[in-house]
């Protein structure tokens, strides 16, 4: 009985990326509180992620998952990640912040003692700093990705075009020493590249968990990246690559 109950958790989940534990146990015909035993063993097992009130299969691409799953992955790293970005930038003048978990947590934590303005593809981040004291937000425009809230398009683009920032916030699926900073969102490539490329500096926040791998574009090359913000959990040979290419590395603590 149990396992043919997981089986149709697998299938369930295979089908819809996330389901919460209430609409698991509505699909397979058991109790909350078994369906999270269930979720329990099937995470030991390494078949799926539990977060916060449901799960998603272990396998699916970061660019599968909705943004309600990304941003539990790693959460207190990229929490601390962003209150450290937070005081680097908040004075900057200009800063610009792309989409992301992470960069949502700078968003969060900032509090500019002078006029700020924060340039963002973001809706959550948009909608984040609406009020915030000293902050004035610029946002892009374009077409809004369901599930992820960013805004991509030439809208965006051209109006990127005429503008310029003292410093990129910008996150990342992955990072390693050959491709650099990549991401998966192919449709936003065009926009995080111009983000880049207007922006003095470029100030990574990347969690550890992310290094080493690639994603499907790229952004930029290491060298290009000013300032890597990150988790204690970065190799030390990896850190050492990145400073013998011109990076900073500031680790969160």
């Amino acid at each position: 009985m149990a396992a043919q109950r997981r089986e149709e958790i697998r299938n369930a989940l295979q089908q819809k990326g996330w389901l919460s534990v209430t609409e698991l146990a509505q699909i397979v015909g058991a109790s909350p509180a078994t369906v999270r035993r269930d979720l329990k063993e099937l995470e030991r097992a390494g078949v799926l992620i539990r977060t916060r009130g449901g799960t998603c299969l272990a396998d699916r691409l970061p660019e599968e998952m909705t943004e309600h799953v990304r941003a539990q992955k790693n959460s207190m790293e990229k929490k601390k990640i962003g209150q450290v970005a937070a005081k680097l930038v908040e004075n900057a003048g200009s800063i610009i912040l792309d989409a992301g978990t992470t960069t949502l947590e700078v968003a969060r934590a900032l509090k500019p003692a002078q006029p700020l303005r924060v340039i963002t593809d973001s809706v959550e981040i948009a909608y984040e700093l609406r009020d915030r004291e000293n902050i004035v937000v610029i946002v892009t425009g374009g077409v809004m990705r369901p599930h992820a809230y960013n805004l991509f398009g030439g809208m965006g683009e051209q109006m990127l075009a005429g503008m310029h920032a003292q410093i990129c916030v910008m996150g990342c699926s992955a990072l390693s020493l050959e491709e650099g900073l990549t991401k998966h969102d192919i449709e936003s490539m065009p926009i995080r590249r111009k983000m880049v490329e207007i922006s003095r500096q470029l100030i990574a926040v990347v969690d550890s968990s992310k290094f080493g791998k690639t994603g499907l574009v790229s952004i930029c090359p290491v060298t290009r990246i000013s300032t890597l913000i990150t988790d204690s959990g970065i190799d030390p040979v990896f850190r050492s690559a990145l400073e013998s290419a011109g990076v900073q590395v500031i680790v969160a603590e």
